[in-house]
């Protein structure tokens, strides 16, 4: 196992974040029918998966801050969505 780094946890959290921004994202696009930018998210979306997989995968301390980025993605994107729709 190799050494945690802060930064890369930081960096890790703020990707899963943003993993579940843009899979809330991809699934509007897939049910609007709008193929390039379900396309275009999909690529984006499984290169930042491919990240977390290759750092968590030398050093398995790294699911903690990734679990975490997911929660706190998937939360802010449901609340968001709950106000705009009632």
């Amino acid at each position: 196992m190799t050494d945690f780094s802060p930064l890369t946890a930081g960096i890790i959290f703020l990707t899963y974040v943003a993993v579940d921004i843009l899979y809330a994202a991809y699934i509007i696009c897939v049910e609007r029918r709008s193929a390039m930018a379900a396309a275009a998210i999909s690529s984006l979306l499984y290169s930042l998966l491919a990240y977390g997989v290759i750092t968590y995968s030398s050093n398995p301390l790294y699911l903690v801050p990734l679990a975490a980025g997911a929660f706190v993605g998937t939360y802010a994107t449901v609340s968001f969505n709950r106000r705009d729709n009632p």
